[in-house]
């Protein structure tokens, strides 16, 4: 499973696979007590999905996903925030916070196939603070094969974060090190900060340089601070993007080649008032070090950006509502970035004629409105040149819901990625996907109806949980329904 999605691109292959659609399983009715849906993974047992609400629920499905068992965890007095579930082969293991008067605990419970306790919980950290402000400010993050986990937790103190308690957990449930690096900076400026964990289980922590009197937008420059998992030697060091960077940029570890990836949009103008992007840049260091490895800047190519907008090539060629959603990393180095665009906007409409019977009046409410529309793709050579391009056009427009079936489910099967998404967003619609193969060609197919399976589909709560297998949500009427495709 692992190799699949760390090595995207490898081969060129023509010949693109065919969805096999078959599998949902029954409906299950939802208590009104839960309102988030989350596929977990899948492991001997079967597939293993979390609600959550104001009680937490566990369901397995097995492998003709016909449910096989369902546990409601029942915390006991001071446990609960529910932080983590870690499969194991079989069984797993919930991480969650303990609260005591002057501290809280983080735990990890052992459970079983049915996720029954089978062991006494073991500590892994204690936190000088509240169990709801560690449940607000505790984060984690898992290294790409899953056998370590980071979790990292800000120590303030002034109105300043002067610590940042990193504590790195491996599989077994044993802890590697605890570090604290020094911060010292306003809660503000860590707003962005992100965490990672190699598949060594060496930690970094990434946040924005500080800001001078005349810049006030999001810096160009981050500084690395990373942990060695052997000594608990830290070493800093900084990254640096030469233009104003347009967007969250994106960071991610090369286990194969011992490289950090720093990449994104960039624009050229750099003017607050007026983001958008003029290109792509691409840098690659040595992560223990630092030292810059690889350095491209590209703008979008001219045929790209008219096939994509319409426009010639003379007019202003900038992107203004794309968001990388997707960062896939090639064996050789290179990797493959995809974007979506997505529009959040309102309108005032009338919910209200004139009155015949007093004064005449209007009464207004307003309308939140999403747009989730086309996907685009590059994929970069290992010296961050572009090797290809690719636009896969989808609309999707829905209101006051949070875009909530909206975007895509992804799928990673080595020499090509599938787009699954709805192509609208109302129960009447069809599951369709874009199958995107290795050298940048890409074909749309319609997978199935919606209405003919009885579901409605949360493609970005989709889990690939195989090389060739994703799941997805589906809640329609207060039902839910796992539904499956494979390839």
């Amino acid at each position: 499973m692992s190799r699949g999605i760390l090595f995207a691109i490898l081969l060129s292959c023509q010949v693109l696979a065919v969805a096999q659609v078959g599998s949902f399983s029954s409906p299950t009715r939802l208590s009104s007590r839960l309102n988030k849906v989350r596929i977990i993974g899948k492991n001997q047992d079967g597939y293993v999905v979390r609600f959550s609400g104001s009680e937490e629920l566990i369901h397995i499905y097995d492998s003709d996903l016909k449910l096989a068992a369902a546990r409601t965890l029942d915390f006991k007095s001071g446990d609960g925030n529910l932080q983590q579930i870690l499969l194991n082969r079989t069984g797993g293991s919930l991480v969650y916070l303990h609260g005591e008067k002057k501290q809280t605990l983080l735990m990890l419970q052992p459970v079983n196939s049915k996720f029954i306790d089978i062991s006494v919980p073991i500590t892994i950290d204690t936190f000088a603070d509240r169990r709801d402000l560690v449940d607000a400010n505790l984060h984690y993050k898992l290294s790409i094969d899953q056998n370590y986990t980071l979790y990292y937790y800000p120590i303030f103190a002034d109105g300043m974060i002067r610590y940042m308690k990193m504590t790195c957990m491996d599989r077994a449930g044993e802890v590697v090190y605890k570090s604290f690096l020094t911060i010292n900076r306003p809660e503000r400026d860590m707003e962005y900060a992100k965490a990672l964990v190699d598949n060594a289980g060496n930690g970094y922590l990434i946040f924005t340089a500080e800001k001078d009197a005349q810049d006030n937008v999001r810096g160009d420059e981050y500084y690395v601070i990373r942990i060695d998992k052997i000594n608990g030697q830290q070493t800093s060091y900084t990254i640096k993007c030469e233009k104003e960077i347009f967007g969250e940029p994106q960071f991610e570890i090369d286990n194969v080649n011992g490289t950090l990836l720093f990449c994104g949009f960039y624009d050229d103008k750099g003017d607050p008032a007026d983001a958008a992007a003029n290109g792509f840049f691409y840098l690659k260091y040595d992560a223990p070090n630092g030292l810059l490895k690889q350095s491209n800047y590209s703008p979008f190519p001219s045929a790209f950006m008219t096939s994509l907008t319409g426009r010639s090539a003379g007019m202003s060629n900038r992107l203004f509502t794309f968001n990388i959603r997707k960062m896939l990393l090639r064996i050789d180095g290179g990797a493959l970035i995809t974007a979506e665009s997505v529009i959040r906007d309102k309108r005032e409409v009338v919910t209200m004629s004139p009155s015949i019977m007093s004064t005449p009046y209007n009464t207004y409410r307003t309308i939140f409105t999403f747009a989730y529309n086309d996907i685009i793709a590059f994929s970069f050579n290992p010296d961050g040149s572009i090797d290809w391009s690719a636009i896969m056009r989808k609309k999707q427009l829905s209101e006051d819901d949070d875009g909530f079936n909206s975007s895509f489910a992804f799928i990673n099967e080595k020499d090509k990625v599938h787009f699954l998404y709805l192509d609208e967003i109302s129960t009447s619609a069809s599951l369709d996907a874009y199958d995107l193969n290795s050298s940048g060609t890409s074909q749309r197919v319609i997978l199935f109806g919606q209405e003919e399976k009885d579901v409605f589909l949360i493609p970005k709560q989709g889990k690939q949980v195989a090389p060739n297998e994703v799941v997805i949500p589906s809640v329609k009427n207060g039902s839910f329904r796992l539904v499956r495709v494979q390839y």
